[in-house]
């Protein structure tokens, strides 16, 4: 079978799940049970899960308690539309597209793709377009969403001050001045909300990385409509996220959460190309040409941040044209989708995260704990004894089964 359709049966197999009631609860328990640990990021971080009731739950009701709030999806639109962002379109809707790449990373695009591609050249874009990647080359990613971000945290605040004092104001000014000033006045709340922005996403990217590298157990369905953000009953500030819908959860085993510890710590370690690609392999990821400078641009564009280089149509020709994947893990694609899912969340809030650099303490901790080599030469030394291993037992199987096919038949007489 290609590397799709394997990935296609394990996405279906997740989406099955949802229908399965006991399985949820069973995930819900586990999941709140590991986010009442005094030093599990869920305490640290602020983020809360539901308790599940068993006794008042069948197979076809789950409850749980209630956590009060918006969907962060709803709080992400008003934070786009606050950066002068389009928003017309569902926030989770975008975001759960980039989930889809996930399901076929397994299976490359098709050489006539490319052929396509090549002579169509590189798509169209709008002089908006052009000019971001123009200036991104310039100062950087991280620098243009982080100066987008402050601008307008500056000119909210600054409208604030403007509509505080109209409002001091307002008894011998016209009454328009004073309405926009009721309407204006809110901005500072809108710029505090801005700055959460950032410690939201480093919560959810923490909590994800400690349900796969530690509890073993992880969400793979993080989507904005899946976040809450928590309203607290005195009315205070909103500062707390609120997670919900454990039904399309994945389970790892110990040797599983190693082998994808692994990789992402290779890539947070800015580790030679040689030891990325190794460290995929060591997953069972295959190409079709076993280039090792493909596995490690696939890995850092997986686990990496967003670089300038990303915005070029050039480079994903040449990443195509390279290699193409021709066996892709069912663990590490639901690992892979979370990371879309997370990411996806952050770019459209102006935040470019690293999934390597968030995840790595949970990554050193799973290998810490379930055994193996955290220093590259030895991870290297590991792997290569285990595929001298692997090629021994293929050898001795091979000459079992030609001793079987040569061994002479004796007939009756």
């Amino acid at each position: 079978e290609s590397a799709a359709n394997l990935s296609y049966k394990e996405f279906a197999n997740q989406f099955l799940s949802e229908l399965d009631y006991q399985r949820e609860q069973d995930n819900l328990q586990t999941t709140y049970e590991s986010s009442l640990l005094p030093n599990s990021p869920y305490q640290q971080r602020g983020v809360v899960v539901p308790k599940v009731y068993p006794e008042y739950s069948t197979a076809k009701v789950v409850t749980m308690t209630y956590i009060r709030g918006p969907k962060l999806e709803e709080e992400a639109r008003r934070q786009l539309e606050l950066l002068g962002i389009d928003t017309k379109r569902s926030i989770g809707s975008i975001v759960r597209e980039a989930a889809k790449d996930a399901a076929v990373k397994g299976d490359e695009m098709k050489e006539d793709d490319i052929a396509s591609e090549a002579t169509m050249g590189a798509p169209r874009s709008s002089w908006k377009s052009t000019l971001v990647k123009r200036v991104s080359q310039i100062v950087g990613v991280d620098n243009g969403l982080w100066a987008v971000r402050q601008a307008r945290r500056g000119l909210l605040w600054s409208t604030a001050a403007v509509a505080t004092t109209v409002g001091w104001a307002s008894p011998i000014l016209p009454k328009s001045w004073s309405e926009w000033s009721k309407i204006h006045v809110a901005g500072y709340q809108q710029a505090q909300r801005l700055a959460l922005t950032q410690s939201w996403i480093d919560a959810l990217f923490d909590v994800h990385g400690y349900q796969i590298f530690q509890v073993g157990l992880f969400n793979a369905d993080c989507h904005p409509g899946n976040i809450l953000v928590v309203e607290e009953d005195d009315d205070s500030p909103a500062t707390r996220l609120g997670l919900i819908d454990f039904g399309q959860c994945k389970q790892l085993s110990p040797d599983e959460q190693v082998r994808i510890a692994r990789l992402v710590l290779s890539v947070a370690n800015k580790e030679s190309d040689q030891v990325v690609a190794a460290a995929f392999r060591d997953l069972g990821v295959q190409t079709k040409n076993d280039s090792t400078e493909f596995l490690a641009e696939m890995a850092h564009l997986m686990f990496g941040s967003f670089k300038t280089q990303h915005l070029d149509h050039a480079y994903h020709k040449k990443l195509h044209n390279m290699d193409r994947i021709t066996y892709f893990p069912n663990e590490l694609s639901m690992v892979y989708r979370t990371c879309l899912l997370l990411r996806g969340l952050a770019i459209s809030l102006q935040v470019n995260p690293s999934v390597s650099e968030h995840w790595k303490s949970h990554a050193k901790a799973a290998i810490e704990e379930h055994g193996g080599a955290l220093d590259a030469v030895s991870y290297m030394e590991e792997v290569e004894t285990s595929r001298q291993v692997k090629r021994r037992d293929t050898i001795q199987i091979d000459l079992q089964a030609d001793n079987v096919t040569r061994r002479p038949t004796i007939t009756a007489p």
